[in-house]
This record gives C-alpha cells, structure tokens and sequence, in this order.
C-alpha cells in the first residue's frame, strides 16, 4: 500500500478508517495536521483527537503538508488529516474565504493546486503507507457564498489530485467503507 485516499463527509467516521488503515501497517505514524487552532472550541476538538491517537504516533503540526514531508522519517506511516483542513488553511492564510478576498484568489488556488498534486506524487512512490482523510463535501447545494465555493472547488480538485495517483480509494458513508475503483 502505496497512497490510500479516503473521503467521506463530516462525521462519517472517515478519520476512524484513515487511523485504522495506519495502525494496520505496524509501522510508525506521523501524522499531519494542517490546523491553525484559532479558538476555544476547536482547542477541544483538537484535544480530543489527539486523545483518541494512539499515544506514540507523532504529530506534525504544519500549515503545510508538503513541508512537513522533509520531516517524515524514513519507516514511517504518513496520516494526513484532513485534506479540506489543508485547503481551508491555504485559502485562509490567502485571504481567499473572504466574501470580497482581498488579493484575487487566483495564484493562491493554483499554487495550492500544485502542492498537492506534488504531495500526492510524491507519497505515491514512498514505499511507505501514505492515508489521505478527504472531505466529499460536493453533494450539498451549491453553497450560497462565494468563499465557500472557492473551498468546495479547490477541495474537490485536491481530492481529485490524490486519488489520480492512490493506490486506494475508500469512500466512507455512515461508517461503511465504500472500495472506489
């Protein structure tokens, strides 16, 4: 197992499967979380997800993931979490989830749109497991602002990316596991 990409929406249990798929290789984990935590609320969130980890698995807290691949280990399991976490950190630090952005999110979007497809070459070929969590947040409505759009797009060609070059594919609805071909 090469890259494995598994998408599901909010609360599917999709991080549940990625954690899973990474204890099942017996190797160590590093695992990437693109967040900057800007609250509270989402401290404890944060709080409780790395409380579910198991405690030798190491996190790599960075803005970016593909960055924090020259600081992977040579034998470990790379856990990504999340990929639209990753998105909306590059979207946010660019000033693109602005109703009114305050540059043109163009150059933004595209240079996230390339380190990801670079992320998603390069995991592919380490001999290593690579486990993606990805958001499939395209079957609601089409969202009614425009910075919301702009994540929903970016995410869905950021998935798109990873799974091109996955080895796997798993979509995870209520739980279930879904093998994409």
């Amino acid at each position: 197992m090469s890259l494995t990409v598994v998408l599901g929406a909010r609360r599917s249990g999709k991080s549940a499967v990625a954690e899973r798929l990474a204890v099942a290789t017996r190797a160590p984990v590093a695992y990437l979380a693109p967040l900057t935590v800007t609250d509270p609320e989402l401290q404890a969130r944060v709080a409780a997800h790395r409380a579910r980890r198991p405690p030798e698995w190491r996190t790599v807290e960075s803005h970016d993931p593909l960055s924090a691949l020259d600081d992977v280990v040579s034998g470990e399991t790379v856990l990504l979490d999340s990929l639209g976490t990753w998105v909306s950190e590059v979207l946010w630090r660019g000033g693109a989830l602005e109703d009114s952005p305050r540059v043109d999110p163009t150059a933004t979007i595209a240079e996230l749109a390339q380190a990801v497809d670079v992320f998603a070459a390069r995991t592919a070929v380490r001999p290593e497991a690579t486990v993606v969590v990805a958001e499939e947040a395209g079957w609601g409505p089409v969202p009614p602002d425009p910075a919301t759009r702009r994540w929903l797009d970016a995410l869905g060609d950021a998935a798109q990316a990873c799974v091109r070059r996955a080895d796997r594919a798993l979509l995870v609805v209520a739980g279930r596991e879904i093998e994409l071909p």
